[in-house]
């Protein structure tokens, strides 16, 4: 899928309904909604074993509306977020304005990271965007970059969709669920594409990241699991 296509769908995604395309189960930008971001980031930091510091920065992959950004700006020194949506990245500037250390940048979604350098950050960390990235090559792509884009020593935390069969179906089932109430969830920018956990780690090793990937065990029944990558960029 041609980068501009998939733009236009999370730009029109955000102008349509952003809380709930950034987290289903919400229709509002409202403060429980910045507060239950705020709970996951932590919770999901943790659980992939990156600690903050404010002496550190962090490349947040897929900001959206900032609804785990502010969380983030709160915990480290620096955080550079990421978008490809022009419109998504609006409302994230107008969200945390009180915020001084979050830079802005949209990318294009074709696994490039808009001109970061080698090296320039601690932490990477993502959640509820490699999922749904259309493509396999533009994940193994990010993949690839957000490793260089790590400083050595420096800690991954990514979320990714199982690719089993069974998480495939059950993914599917929702998209037709959530279909049947309006949303646009049969686009392949909002499907993305399954990657393997194996060739993403792969990937990381390549570049340097001592990888793997941990099941989140805590997740409705008849929702499919969310995989964490997690990793360190050797010295």
């Amino acid at each position: 899928m041609k980068t501009r296509g998939a733009r236009a769908y999370w730009d029109g995604a955000a102008q349509s309904a952003a809380a709930w395309y950034v987290s289903t189960g919400h229709e509002h930008e409202t403060e429980e909604f910045f507060q239950q971001g705020a709970a996951e980031t932590d919770t999901f930091l943790s659980f992939c074993r990156v600690v903050p510091s404010p002496d550190a920065s962090v490349l947040e992959v897929g900001c959206g509306v900032g609804r785990m950004t502010r969380r983030l700006a709160q915990l480290f020194g620096k955080v550079i977020a990421l978008d490809i949506s022009e419109e998504m990245l609006r409302r994230c500037r107008d969200n945390l304005s009180s915020f001084g250390n979050v830079e802005y940048r949209l990318v294009e979604g074709d696994g490039t990271l808009g001109g970061l350098g080698e090296g320039a950050v601690d932490v990477v960390f993502s959640y509820v965007t490699f999922q749904h990235v259309p493509t396999a090559l533009a994940q193994l792509r990010y993949f690839e970059n957000c490793a260089r884009a790590l400083r050595p020593g420096g800690k991954m935390a990514v979320q990714i969709r199982s690719s089993s069969m069974g998480a495939a179906l059950l993914t599917y089932a929702g998209n037709l669920a959530h279909l049947l109430h309006g949303r646009r969830t049969l686009s392949r920018s909002w499907r993305g594409a399954r990657v393997k956990a194996s060739l993403v780690t792969s990937a990381l090793h390549a570049q340097g990241v001592d990888a793997t990937v941990l099941i989140w065990p805590h997740h409705p029944r008849w929702s499919p699991a969310h995989c964490w990558v997690v990793g360190t960029k050797k010295p």
